[in-house]
């Protein structure tokens, strides 16, 4: 899924974005994906190119610099996207920094301060021990220096913006996580059906197998609301061992394998809930609000841990609900109890608050501000 066909281009097409007589922006990352290449790099590209004239920009990859001979010929900017220093990223910063041009760091979670190390390996579910732990120190420390060798750094919200700012004295910009131009064409296709009163679809995106911490948070108060609301159901996308309690309610709960983020698009506005559990410390603090925004852009409802994030962009009621630890079982009875005009105002301000604050042009207008 790295070669996805919204960014399978040649070399020599994601150069030739790279206009004359324009600001040219040139974003680097390991390799293609669908997480962080895609929200940090790909949807920048996309939101500069559609709406500047000024700017221009394009995305491009560790493997080819192999094949460029300068890069810092060709671009008057370079976003370095969490990529770990070494010897070709030293030589590559030597460059832009002989031709007196701009370096910034994006990075968009707490992997950049190795003191952090046991605590992000304790949050994803690491028995981190000796070599591995000596490794996983390693990376977050290379990525520590490629942050600090930049003039200035770019990342996905405030709370991380001072744990940033702690650790390097550059200038610290935010550069909120967004939607592209294809899921928001997706979901303009999708039916605002909120399903019944009474019960609910729940769905969660679990995206890798370190989330099962943050899904224990909630999973006993799903299972008590499924047991209690035989008509509701339960789906889990991605890489999430179910645990017993949810297995023993049958059909009535699936997992389905990773998928596509627009086939995954598809399948939020088909749910009731979108939930979103989270442990309470700096490291899950650090996430960003992708998988509310995402659901509101389908018209779903999203149901969230009560981080300082999510409280700061959900307004409990209006636009989602929030839960702390103890109150995802009446969380979910209160949302199966509320009427479907009801339901719909809710998931219609999501919406409208997500198109506003999430869209290519509002990250277009974020990117003019930090670039110039």
């Amino acid at each position: 899924m790295t070669n996805h066909p919204l960014w399978n281009l040649s070399l020599a097409a994601r150069l030739a974005l790279l206009k004359p007589g324009t600001k040219r922006i040139a974003f680097l990352y390991p390799k293609p994906d669908v997480g962080t290449f895609r929200y940090r790099a790909f949807n920048p590209v996309e939101a500069i190119n559609r709406y500047s004239t000024a700017h221009s920009a394009s995305y491009f990859f560790l493997s080819d610099l192999r094949a460029i001979d300068d890069l810092s010929e060709l671009a008057d900017v370079l976003v370095v996207v969490r990529t770990p220093f070494d010897a070709p990223l030293e030589r590559l910063y030597r460059k832009f920094r002989h031709q007196g041009k701009k370096i910034y760091f994006d990075i968009d979670d707490l992997v950049f301060n190795p003191e952090f190390a046991p605590l992000v390996a304790a949050n994803l579910g690491y028995q981190l021990e000796g070599e591995q732990l000596n490794q996983w120190t390693a990376f977050m420390t290379n990525i520590g220096k490629a942050l600090s060798r930049a003039d200035a750094v770019t990342t996905t919200h405030s709370f991380l913006a001072d744990r940033i700012a702690e650790f390097t004295n550059s200038p610290v910009h935010v550069l909120s996580n967004s939607l592209n131009s294809a899921q928001l064409e997706v979901s303009s296709r999708l039916s605002s059906d909120q399903g019944q009163q009474g019960h609910l679809r729940i769905a969660y995106f679990s995206g890798s197998p370190s989330h099962s911490l943050d899904f224990d948070v909630a999973r006993h108060g799903i299972a008590s609301f499924l047991q209690e609301s035989p008509d509701s159901t339960f789906t889990v996308v991605g890489h999430l061992e179910l645990p017993s309690e949810l297995r023993a309610l049958g059909s009535r709960v699936r997992s389905l394998p990773f998928m596509d983020f627009l086939a995954m698009q598809e399948l939020l506005g088909q749910c009731d809930v979108n939930i979103v559990p989270l442990q309470q410390s700096v490291f899950t603090h650090s996430k960003s609000e992708l998988k509310y925004f995402e659901a509101a852009a389908a018209s779903t409802i999203t149901l969230a841990s009560a981080s300082p994030l999510f409280s700061r962009v959900i307004t409990h009621g209006a636009n989602g609900i929030l839960a702390y630890a103890d109150e995802w079982a009446s969380a979910l009875h209160a949302i199966a109890a509320m009427d479907l005009p009801a339901r719909s105002a809710m998931a219609q301000a999501a919406k409208d608050h997500a198109e506003k604050t999430y869209s290519p042009s509002a990250l277009f207008a974020q990117l003019e501000a930090i670039f110039g």
